[in-house]
């Protein structure tokens, strides 16, 4: 990407970066009825502390990273139950490895990357 307004403002430290993100994913059903998925996401990039500013003490820690990296990393892992055509029931978990740049103390408040851990119920209807 290039940031040369970003950069001529201050607001980036370097002029270009780049950021790349993968996702693999494999799911199976069972006779149409019983379902999961498991999946993998990789984001990476230039590290940049204009970007990825370093937390303000009392700032919100889910947007800063204390190396100035956009690097994150983990896996999400779904159950899925279809008892009728037009219904499901979704249980999906994700699990950080890697958050903004490190798996432990990323923004420099102490926050692990587990922290942002998340579970996701969803209900399903379509009509």
């Amino acid at each position: 990407m290039t940031l040369d307004a970003s950069f001529a403002a201050g607001g980036s430290t370097n002029p270009a970066d780049n950021l790349t993100t993968t996702r693999f994913w494999a799911t199976y059903y069972y006779r149409r009825r019983f379902g999961g998925t498991l999946g993998h996401f990789s984001t990476t990039g230039s590290t940049d502390s204009g970007l990825y500013p370093a937390n303000a003490v009392g700032g919100p820690g889910v947007v800063t990273s204390a190396n100035g990296s956009p690097d994150t990393s983990g896996w999400i892992a779904e159950f899925n139950y279809v008892p009728w055509l037009n219904v499901k029931l979704s249980a999906q978990y994700t699990w950080y490895s890697k958050f903004n740049g490190s798996g432990s103390n990323y923004d420099g408040a102490g926050r692990n990357a587990s922290d942002n851990n998340a579970l996701y119920l969803l209900l399903w209807f379509a009509y």
